[in-house]
């Protein structure tokens, strides 16, 4: 006869959600703007800069990489996305990481 105890049931942890940039901007409570990057102004480089997000369960940016755009203008476009802040995204109720992409236009003016 087997005596051990059934193991204990560990609570399962959601996967991360993706979601669309219109459903990541719709629940941003702060979402800086970056500075316009001085050798670009310069240059007078203008773009578009895709910055892939990971949102922790309590709405911080875990980590942040540009996947388009000029390198003259990722980096600034990066620390503006770590910056941001959004609202926990609920799953079932449970909060949940989410995945997105949150895309800056560097224009000069």
């Amino acid at each position: 006869v087997d005596t051990t105890p059934p193991p204990t049931p560990q609570p399962v942890k959601p996967p991360t959600q993706r979601v669309t940039s219109v459903v990541l901007a719709s629940k941003a409570i702060s979402l800086p703007q970056p500075p316009y990057p001085p050798l670009a102004r310069q240059i007078r480089l203008q773009g578009t800069v895709q910055v892939q997000i990971l949102v922790d369960e309590t709405g911080r940016v875990l980590s942040a990489h540009a996947v388009s755009g000029s390198s003259f203008l990722t980096t600034s476009a990066e620390e503006a996305a770590r910056r941001a802040r959004f609202t926990p995204t609920l799953l079932n109720n449970q909060p949940v990481k989410v995945q997105g992409t949150i895309i800056y236009n560097f224009v000069l003016q």
